[in-house]
């Protein structure tokens, strides 16, 4: 009896935990967007990260897939300025790997997973002591399913528009926040407007309300381990920027 009482009154608390929320995974993918509380309320009963993660991982090879042809189109336009040698050796490493980066995506996605969530998760420690890894892990993968709209919406756009449409690497990029309006903004700048697109603000917002509310913590708290975590990914997004040649 004891032990039930310990689980919350089930020996596994994955299927039953889910239920006792109003629903289960299937359910999750609209609650993240339309009714967040709910899904919070099946994370703090035992909803698991990998659902989630397995449909990102699959959006991200078919987002990865659709790039590919701009990619390449951007690097035909040869906008650094590459010898006709270089840049046919660079189309030709292009196609042998990108079927490769493809396969490697999922990994490279799990990996940033487990990293935003010790970051989160180091900050959820010191602010409640219901702290739990897991399921920092499946809010973050939950709420990773918003990011995820904002680059299926970009690609979409951009291959609506034809692929011989692109004659500049500006031309491959939609921007979905701030920084359409400052077109001459670049360096840390451009890069802090892009952190704040629409998408990324939703989702930085429902991150926040998943962590007050999954370890009853007050939402001025829990914006904290929030923050950090948005700083964090501005600085490698700057990077990014500046060791990209701007590209994004």
């Amino acid at each position: 009896m004891n032990e039930m009482e310990e689980s919350g009154g089930f020996e596994k608390d994955e299927t039953p935990g889910e239920d006792m929320a109003g629903g289960g995974f299937a359910a999750s993918l609209g609650d993240i967007f339309l009714e967040p509380n709910k899904v919070f309320k099946r994370i703090d009963a035992g909803l698991q990260w990998w659902k989630a993660f397995i449909v990102i991982a699959v959006l991200q090879v078919i987002i990865g897939w659709l790039n590919l042809p701009i990619q390449r189109q951007v690097l035909s336009l040869n906008e650094r300025g590459m010898s006709e040698e270089q840049l046919s050796k660079a189309l030709e490493q292009m196609g042998k790997f990108g079927l490769i980066g493809l396969i490697l995506a999922p990994a490279a996605i799990i990996v940033i997973y487990l990293i935003c969530a010790w970051i989160v998760n180091v900050g959820v420690n010191l602010l409640s002591a219901r702290s739990d890894y897991k399921k920092v892990l499946s809010l973050i993968s939950f709420t990773g399913l918003i990011a995820m709209v904002e680059q299926v919406i970009s690609v979409i756009i951009v291959r609506s528009r034809g692929i011989e449409a692109i004659e500049s690497a500006e031309d491959a990029r939609v921007s979905l926040g701030l920084a359409p309006l400052f077109p001459d903004l670049g360096g840390f700048g451009a890069a802090f407007l892009e952190s704040l697109s629409v998408f990324s603000v939703w989702y930085y917002i429902i991150l926040t309300l998943g962590i007050a509310s999954i370890f009853r913590i007050e939402i001025k708290k829990s914006v904290i381990p929030v923050v950090i975590l948005w700083i964090i990914s501005l600085l490698f997004l700057y990077l990014g920027k500046l060791f990209g040649g701007g590209a994004g």
